[in-house]
């Protein structure tokens, strides 16, 4: 019994623990407080911000890589409720989220793409576009269905934060795993309470630029391989799958549940496999 009490306080003094723990905690309470003001996607920007406030901080003197990275993750957050607004004209807010999003790609990493030659420029660069283009656009195709938005949070920053902590990036992969919690705290409460909760581009265009962001920073800045990045694509294609329309709420979050994590764990057996730590 001693030796169970003691690996449980280990994990409890584990960081990537505490951090999980309060991520979950935060979305749990945004979300719950305020579905009725249709905000409660703002769930993820608060999984992120209580992750950021344990293991780093919110102080922007210095503009590095990863500072760029919260900042545009709270801009994206102040942004999104007036996107919400737009009703019509789908299609071209669509294009111009991409091309913001792009653009916020390049201004992140140029600090290290202007020191590599014009032949790498144009093809880390326009690699970085196509990922958060095309991350971008499959997430906002989901701003009307919270089940698979969440499912797609879970998924995606539960295999970009594994990925991550494979690839030698621990602060990285901590915010993978907040958008993780995220996720799993807005498809707990509507399965808790048979009941959709409301999400919009509150909830995606957070998530669609941090993850757009922190899985190029964990292959720019760590070890993570490059082909990680269009596997991560094939989570929020999965989320899209339709289901029976006669199945219940509890029934599609279990099914979108699970089959997220198994595209989830695709990249991440990848990396396990070629670092040999798991053979396939």
């Amino acid at each position: 019994m001693q030796e169970w009490l003691n690996v449980v306080l280990e994990w409890m003094d584990n960081p990537i623990i505490q951090a999980g723990a309060a991520s979950f905690l935060a979305a749990l309470i945004v979300a719950k407080l305020l579905s009725y003001m249709w905000l409660s996607g703002l769930a993820v920007i608060a999984a992120f911000c209580a992750t950021v406030y344990l293991i780093s901080d919110f102080n922007f003197d210095s503009l590095t890589i990863i500072k760029k990275i919260i900042l545009a993750g709270l801009v994206a957050a102040i942004l999104a409720p007036l996107f919400d607004l737009v009703s019509s004209h789908v299609r071209l807010m669509r294009c111009f989220i991409a091309i913001a999003c792009a653009s916020v790609v390049l201004w992140v990493f140029w600090s290290v793409l202007e020191r590599k030659d014009w032949s790498d420029i144009v093809v880390y660069g326009s690699g970085l576009v196509a990922y958060i283009a095309c991350l971008s656009l499959l997430l906002d195709r989901l701003t009307s269905t919270s089940v698979h938005a969440a499912s797609s949070a879970m998924g995606l920053g539960a295999s970009i934060g594994v990925s991550a902590l494979l690839s030698a990036s621990a602060l990285l992969g901590q915010f993978g795993i907040a958008i993780a919690m995220a996720g799993a705290a807005y498809l707990l409460l509507q399965f808790v309470s048979n009941r959709l909760l409301p999400s919009g581009r509150t909830f995606t265009l957070p998530l669609s630029v941090l993850c757009g962001l922190i899985a190029p920073a964990a292959m720019i800045l760590a070890k993570l391989p490059w082909y990680c990045l269009p596997l991560f694509l094939l989570i929020p294609l999965v989320a899209q799958i339709p289901l029976p329309e006669n199945w219940s709420l509890r029934w599609q979050t279990v099914m979108f549940f699970i089959l997220t994590l198994i595209s989830s764990a695709i990249p991440v057996l990848l990396i396990m496999h070629e670092s040999g730590v798991y053979s396939i």
